[in-house]
């Protein structure tokens, strides 16, 4: 209960932190500060949580690619969930995320990717923790979603975006795309698609949209690879948007899979309405 009181305060610090950063964004270009604006309506804080103990595990960024799909570092929950799973529902481990309508929502982890693309979707659930209780209390909630751009080229103006999480600094952070590292260069971090870019990446927005000037997003920065020259880096939309792809291949499989499974059992209850017949 402390845990979540104390997360509260610190979201509603973060969101003044974050508006106040806004307000000097728009102050020195009103275009650039409308697309801010507009991401950061997209943009959560994520939090992976030990409910036993109430112990703050790890913490980053998220944002919405559809209303209730969050996309996110895997690193972040990597000591709550394992590498390359879909989890059905009743499996499912709950984090808790600080919404853009400062709200702390519990959230699904849904499934995982490899340890190299270091992407995770999570599903929002329709309850928000009372501050004040701690309680469930159910609360519907859609928030809107960004979108997806592979037309990126070194040079090319970004905008890494996410939440301060109590830093004192924001994590707001304009930069270029330096360089586009395919997955067969020889770097840490190269087993996958990545860009390099001079926009700050910190512990703050890792996980968080990297955004070009209107308003796409480009990759998803990562911050925490092992990489010894300290990086700033980004897994590249097109490793995103097959690892989409892999998740809504995995989805129609299970679904199908379920769906022969209750056509099994009908047809087992129906044969065994059958038998019981002729026995009478």
């Amino acid at each position: 209960m402390k845990t979540i009181k104390r997360l509260y305060q610190q979201v509603l610090s973060d969101h003044t932190a974050s508006e106040q950063q806004l307000a000097q964004i728009k102050e020195a270009s009103p275009e650039l500060g409308g697309v801010v604006a507009q991401a950061l309506a997209s943009v959560v804080s994520i939090y992976a949580i030990d409910w036993d103990t109430e112990e703050i595990i790890a913490s980053g960024s998220g944002f919405f690619l559809d209303t209730d799909l969050i996309i996110t570092n895997y690193h972040l929950v990597e000591e709550l969930v394992e590498v390359d799973v879909f989890y059905v529902e009743e499996e499912r481990e709950y984090v808790l995320i600080a919404t853009p309508d400062q709200q702390l929502r519990l959230a699904e982890v849904v499934f995982t990717g490899n340890e190299e693309e270091d992407l995770v979707i999570l599903l929002t659930t329709d309850y928000i923790l009372d501050p004040t209780t701690g309680e469930e209390v159910e609360s519907v909630q859609d928030y809107p979603a960004l979108s997806l751009s592979f037309d990126v080229e070194v040079g090319d103006r970004v905008l890494a975006i996410g939440n301060p999480l109590g830093e004192t600094e924001g994590t707001i952070s304009e930069g270029t795309i330096t360089a586009i590292r395919e997955p067969d260069e020889e770097i840490e971090g190269g087993e996958v698609f990545t860009l390099q870019t001079d926009a700050t990446i910190s512990t703050g927005n890792s996980g968080g949209p990297l955004l070009n000037l209107s308003g796409e997003v480009v990759g998803v920065n990562t911050w925490g690879l092992e990489d010894p020259l300290r990086l700033n880096l980004a897994i590249a939309a097109e490793v995103l948007d097959d690892f989409l792809e892999r998740f809504e291949e995995t989805v129609a499989d299970y679904t199908e899979e379920e769906d022969e499974d209750e056509d099994e059992d009908g047809d087992t209850e129906a044969e065994n309405l059958e038998e019981a017949k002729e026995d009478n």
